[in-house]
């Protein structure tokens, strides 16, 4: 029986495909599978005793949590959804074959800390060391799974990743829950949807110029988001909304385009759940999203704050309802094709067992 332990980072996004994984192949019967949880929190250790602050607490808790995890739970292979738990692993990330899934390199992250909210390192000593540690790591990993083919671009143009040992392998959606609802022309407005926690870092100020610039009663708009916005007419807000649950799901059945203008993206899963609802979706030409939607085919891409071409794009699907239709079935195709959670699981338990017999001979 081959032996697969994932370790596996809770936050928003990385949670749900760590969900996903779980739901897909800890029923398999061909594999062991062990489930290491990194939440970065866990009371009773000594690091929530000491005052540190909360940069130095969490990863003392999360290292805490991986390396126990795998002494727990010996391995064939390991799967981290991250390259932190990985990095925070040091040495027993390699002490079996090991897989290293990201949605972004550090590298990345650093020319997008704008717009997270993240202090970069200065160039010096510091960022070097760092950058090998990373380089060291990425170098390491028997295979190296990116969420998007910009992540591997920057894999091997960064930090000089084998090719051979990256393949793509996006988390997915649950194509069973995340449908396409049959859609007909309607003479109504256009039901435009966002769906994106930070407001201002996805675009959100963007599409709002954009939908006020619209001729009176072309659209209207419909906001899920944890941000606060100004009440404004024929926008509806809804700010308790929860991945994957039927409120939502019912928001996307009803929309007619789906419009993510983000200044800054790792990948985008709100865009693919809208892709396998069968929405054409408007976007910005920004990280993983240019694996998630083929402009022109399954909907458009755009410049980051770009209010005029994202204004046209609106007018020109609020006029044309069946290329509406016809953009939103070939994004439903391609979400089959690509971000199949259940098929990519499948793949993932695939290289599982080919890395785990191929060690052992």
């Amino acid at each position: 029986m081959i032996r697969a332990t994932f370790v596996l980072e809770q936050h928003i996004g990385h949670r749900t495909f760590a969900q996903n994984l779980h739901r897909f192949i800890a029923p398999r019967t061909d594999l062991q599978t062990n489930w290491v949880d990194v939440t970065y929190e866990q009371p009773g250790t000594l690091w929530n005793v000491l005052p540190l602050p909360e940069k130095v607490r969490g990863p003392l808790n999360g290292r805490t949590q991986i390396r126990t995890g795998l002494q727990q739970h010996p391995a064939d292979v390991a799967i981290f959804n991250t390259q932190v738990p990985a990095a925070l692993a040091g040495q027993m990330a390699n002490q079996q074959p090991s897989f290293l899934c990201t949605d972004i390199t550090p590298r990345q992250y650093d020319e997008m800390a704008e717009h997270y909210h993240h202090a970069a390192d200065a160039d010096g000593w510091l960022s070097q060391y760092k950058h090998c540690l990373n380089q060291r790591l990425f170098q390491s990993a028997t295979r190296l799974l990116p969420w998007s083919s910009w992540v591997a671009d920057s894999l091997v143009a960064d930090y000089g990743a084998d090719p051979a040992k990256i393949t793509v392998l996006p988390p997915g959606v649950d194509l069973n829950v995340w449908q396409s609802k049959p859609r007909t022309n309607h003479d109504g407005p256009l039901h435009i949807l966002f769906v994106g926690g930070d407001f201002y870092r996805k675009g959100g100020e963007t599409l709002l110029e954009a939908f006020n610039s619209l001729p009176t009663g072309t659209a209207v708009l419909h906001l899920v988001t944890r941000s606060k916005i100004p009440h404004t007419k024929n926008v509806f807000v809804y700010g308790n909304m929860q991945p994957n649950m039927p409120e939502l799901q019912t928001l996307y059945a009803e929309a007619d385009v789906f419009v993510l203008p983000t200044r800054a993206e790792a990948f985008g899963i709100a865009a693919v759940e809208a892709a396998a609802s069968g929405l054409p979706v408007i976007a910005t030409r920004v990280g993983g999203l240019v694996d998630i939607v083929r402009d022109g085919e399954t909907g458009f891409l755009l410049p980051p704050n770009d209010t005029i071409g994202l204004r046209d794009k609106l007018c020109l699907l609020a006029q044309a309802p069946a290329r509406r239709r016809q953009m939103g079935q070939a994004a439903r195709q391609h979400a089959e094709t690509h971000f199949n959670a259940r098929r990519n699981a499948e793949k993932l338990v695939e290289m599982i067992v080919e890395t785990a017999v191929g060690a052992k001979k």
